[in-house]
């Protein structure tokens, strides 16, 4: 069978049917067309969806000043109920098993631990910052 080439509705749009013979027409292939059931609700666009540049960086920007202030109000609160470290020194001896942590919050109980930590290295010199059971130690009284 010869297949000729038929052109509908002359002067408006060409459309291509192909003629297989006897009066048989055939669409030419083209794009598929979605198959929609009845009672069947069509398929959503699932796509994601991309933000602009702008809100974006808007949207950092919010985060990283929550966040800044939850972290200054963490600070803020570890720090309102506790007093400075004490400015003068008594000398204490090391108890057995004591750390410098523990020391620290016997002698200065409302001041930071770390701060008073820290002030104690300082005054004795501490390198490796371990004690001995009856070691004097300079503390912050």
């Amino acid at each position: 069978m010869a297949t000729q080439e038929l052109l509908i509705r002359p002067g408006t749009r060409r459309t291509r049917v192909l003629r297989t013979g006897a009066g048989d027409f055939r669409r030419p292939p083209g794009r598929p067309r979605p198959v929609v059931a009845p009672g069947v609700a069509a398929a959503a666009n699932c796509a994601p969806r991309r933000m602009s540049g702008g809100l974006q960086l808007a949207l950092v920007g919010v985060l990283t000043f929550v966040t800044c202030l939850g972290l200054a109000a963490v600070n803020g609160l570890s720090s309102a109920g506790s007093q400075p470290v004490p400015s003068g020194v008594a000398t204490v001896q090391a108890q057995a098993g004591e750390t410098l942590p523990q020391l620290a919050h016997r002698v200065a109980p409302n001041s930071p631990v770390g701060d008073v930590v820290d002030r104690i290295v300082a005054l004795n010199h501490l390198a490796d910052r371990a004690l001995h059971a009856g070691q004097p130690l300079v503390v912050p009284a």
